[in-house]
């Protein structure tokens, strides 16, 4: 099949220095703004969504696998050089489910209690879909409906992903376009952006007025010239000068206001984490430390003056063509550990039923292995944390797990039976957007069938 490679458009310094001043004037950043004020909240609630992007391509097949049973025995047939022994899966009951009896890969020991206690759920087979597709029209000589664009490519489908917007390119992402529909409504005057990253830029939290904010694991980025210029005060006040005065060339004068916009951020948000802790004890690996600095700024929410928060961590190293069996273990222990520890904290905090966590990444990966590890695939298997989430349930149609099986596009590859938008869709109306908004936010999901897969339970 070919498919036709659309990059993401790269974005100018011109452009950039130009954009909000532009995009104010523009219909859809006007509808933005205008439905952001309807939405406006007098109460003090305040919800958290924190994205954990698994960099690489999850091989979900030994992720959630059959336990036993035909689903277990084609499992096994399908790679029997990377499956996992039966006695080694971790048991979950799902409620509700009737197919072949489950496991979680056994380095998930500590998703696995939280699962059966109701606070972690599955979203099974999630992926980009331009629309929905079967293995018939997949397998047409050219598919009959429209694909993601360049399709098990690393860069273009974390694009997708983040963008929700897998058949265009796209500067915004899904929760940027979340952050300028609502920042305003419910986080007036804070000194902060609503979508912070502790994993460097994202296209996920980029807006066309929401500038995500980056984080270190440390706290926020200092300008260490500003406080004396190699051991001068005066140097100190003249580097400041020279960031923050207003200058008459566009350009320059766009750098001022980013570097004053830096600097206010950098006190707002040092003053509100002095003292504050994580409410738990974090594992001192990558991510740990991540969710360890998201867990303190939700702690410090009220000193923010935020009442709705997004986060963006990520952890990287997930393409295992090689070493699957090794490698993959250790990754899911980190990711396992972590989340766990996070979801202690907010529980310590009294924010457990107020910050929902979900993952996601480029796409899963082929069932079929290629002797030690496996190929880029496309659906894959999720997981959603949160004391709001209905736990213990599989959402969504969890494969036939064979080659050559209905949802099979390949070698094994899942054609995703879940798209991005209504996964996507769910977590946004559970934040505060409204169904009548969506479009706003996810411009596509008017081509799915649900705006809510269950998984977060009745809106109030």
């Amino acid at each position: 099949m070919t498919y036709i490679h659309r990059s993401l458009a790269r974005r100018d310094f011109l452009r950039q220095a130009t954009r909000l001043s532009a995009l104010a004037g523009t219909p859809f950043a006007m509808n933005l703004l205008a439905a952001g004020a309807a939405s406006a909240q007098t109460v003090g609630d305040h919800k958290a969504l924190v994205c954990i992007f698994l960099a690489g391509g999850n091989d979900q097949s030994n992720t959630v696998v059959p336990r036993s049973g035909g689903g277990y025995n084609s499992y096994q047939q399908g790679r029997p050089s990377l499956a996992l022994p039966a006695a080694n899966l971790l048991a979950i009951n799902p409620t509700g489910y009737s197919g072949d009896p489950l496991g979680l890969h056994p380095s998930l020991s500590a998703i696995q209690p939280l699962f059966n206690q109701q606070r972690v759920a599955l979203m099974a087979n999630v992926g980009t879909l331009a629309v929905p597709i079967t293995r018939a029209q997949w397998n047409s000589a050219r598919p009959t409906v429209p694909v993601p664009i360049q399709l098990f490519s690393h860069s273009d489908q974390q694009g997708a992903w983040q963008t929700g917007l897998p058949d265009r390119s796209s500067q915004t992402g899904w929760q940027g376009r979340m952050g300028d529909l609502l920042a305003s409504s419910y986080n007036p005057g804070s000194g902060v952006s609503i979508a912070m990253s502790v994993a460097g830029n994202n296209l996920m939290q980029a807006g066309s007025s929401t500038i995500q904010y980056q984080l270190t694991t440390d706290g926020a980025v200092r300008v260490d010239a500003l406080s004396g210029l190699y051991g001068s005060a005066a140097g100190g006040t003249a580097a400041r000068q020279l960031m923050t005065n207003a200058r008459a060339q566009l350009l320059e004068n766009e750098l001022v206001t980013i570097s004053r916009r830096a600097i206010d951020s950098e006190a707002v948000v040092r003053g509100a984490l002095s003292g504050v802790t994580a409410g738990a004890t974090f594992p001192q690996t990558g991510l740990g430390r991540q969710l360890q600095m998201v867990a303190r700024m939700i702690a410090a929410r009220s000193a923010l003056g935020q009442r709705r928060q997004m986060f963006f961590v990520q952890q990287g190293g997930y393409d295992f063509h090689d070493n699957l069996l090794s490698d993959q273990g250790d990754k899911l222990r980190e990711l396992g550990d972590a989340m766990a520890a996070f979801y202690q904290a907010t529980a310590t905090l009294g924010v457990a039923n107020q910050v929902t966590t979900f993952t996601a990444s480029d796409f899963g990966r082929a069932q079929q292995h290629n002797g030690r590890g496996s190929d880029h695939g496309w659906g894959a298997h999720h997981f959603v944390m949160g004391g709001a989430v209905q736990g213990n349930r599989v959402y969504g149609q969890f494969p036939t797990v064979a080659l050559n099986g209905p949802q099979d596009a390949g070698r094994g590859a899942l054609i995703p039976t879940t798209s991005v938008d209504e996964y996507a869709a769910t977590l946004s109306r559970w934040f505060g957007v409204s169904s009548s908004n969506l479009p706003l936010v996810l411009p596509n999901i008017g081509r799915f069938a649900s705006r809510d897969l269950g998984f977060m339970g009745p809106l109030a």
